[in-house]
C-alpha cells in the first residue's frame, strides 16, 4: 500500500511545529539525549511545547573503576540525566531501568515502550537509530540500536493497535497514534533544527553528566564540530549550529 499525503510535519531546516503540542524522547542511556538532542529540546519547550523523556537503561555499566555499587551508579545517573533535564524545561523523566549494555529489541521492550507512549500521548518522538553506521560507530551502539528498533516497533503498530498488549487497556492506557519520528544519527538526514542560539544551554545541559565528561573544553570541541557540520549539510551559513534527524511520518 502505498501513500501520497504529504507529510503531517514538514522537513527541513527548523520546521514548523504548530501541529505539535507534546514530544516524547526515547534513548537507551542517560547523557545520550544531551549530546544529540538538548539544543532541539530547550527550542521545543521555549516554543511552549510539553517534552518528556524515556530512558532505557540508567547508564549502569557506565562507570570506569568508580568504585560504585550497580543501585548507586543508577542512582546518581538518574540523578544528573533529571538534572539535565531540568536545564532544558523537562521535568518528566520516564526510566525503565533495563540492564545497561544488554538491551534487545524484544516484545517486552516494546510493551514497556508501548505504555510509556501511551501515557505521555506525544505527537513527536524522537529516537535513535536502528541502522548501524561505520563512519560514526559511537553512534551505534547496541543498546542505542536496540532502542531504535524497539521503538519504531512501539510506534508503529503497537501504541496504535488496541490489540497489541490488550492488558494496557485495563491499566487505563488507550491506543494512541503518533504523528511523526524524527531518528537521530541518521546517515541520512532531512530535518534540521539550528541550535545555534540554545548552544550554551546545550551545554549546561550536558555537563550535569559530570561523572562522564572529564575533560569539559575537549567535550564542547567534538560537540561544536558535530553540530557545525550538521549546519553545513543543511547549508546554513557559517558560524551556525544544527542537531540533524531523518523524519518518519506515521500518521496520514
Amino acid at each position: 500500500m502505498t501513500h501520497s499525503s504529504p507529510p503531517v510535519l514538514p522537513v527541513g531546516i527548523n520546521p514548523d511545529l504548530s501541529s505539535i503540542a507534546r514530544a516524547l524522547l526515547i534513548v537507551a542511556h542517560p547523557d545520550d539525549i544531551d549530546y544529540g538532542s538538548a539544543g532541539t529540546v530547550a527550542s521545543l519547550t521555549t516554543q511552549g511545547i510539553e517534552v518528556a523523556y524515556c530512558l532505557v537503561t540508567s547508564g549502569d555499566a557506565g562507570g570506569d573503576n568508580d568504585g560504585l555499587t550497580r543501585d548507586e551508579r543508577i542512582s546518581m545517573r538518574e540523578s544528573e540525566q533529571s538534572a539535565a533535564a531540568h536545564v532544558v524545561g523537562v521535568n518528566r523523566v520516564h526510566y525503565l531501568r533495563q540492564p545497561d549494555g544488554r538491551i534487545e529489541a524484544n516484545l517486552d521492550l516494546r510493551e514497556k515502550l508501548t505504555r510509556v507512549i501511551r501515557t505521555e500521548k506525544p505527537d513527536l518522538i524522537i529516537t535513535q537509530s536502528p541502522q548501524r553506521r561505520y563512519d560514526r560507530i559511537f553512534a551505534s551502539h547496541p543498546d542505542h540500536l536496540a532502542v531504535g528498533e524497539a521503538t519504531l516497533s512501539a510506534v508503529y503498530p503497537d501504541s496504535q493497535n488496541p490489540h497489541a498488549f490488550p492488558h494496557l487497556l485495563d491499566e487505563g492506557h488507550a491506543a494512541h497514534n503518533v504523528k511523526a519520528v524524527w531518528i537521530a544519527a541518521d546517515q541520512t538526514p532531512d530535518t534540521f533544527m539550528d541550535i545555534t542560539d540554545v548552544m550554551e544551554k546545550k551545554f549546561d545541559a550536558l555537563f550535569q553528566h559530570i561523572s562522564q565528561i572529564e575533560n569539559q573544553e575537549n567535550t564542547k570541541v567534538m560537540v561544536n564540530e558535530w553540530c557545525a557540520a550538521m549546519a553545513q549539510i543543511a547549508g546554513m551559513p557559517e558560524g551556525r549550529y544544527a542537531e540533524a534527524y531523518r523524519f518518519v511520518q506515521i500518521a496520514y
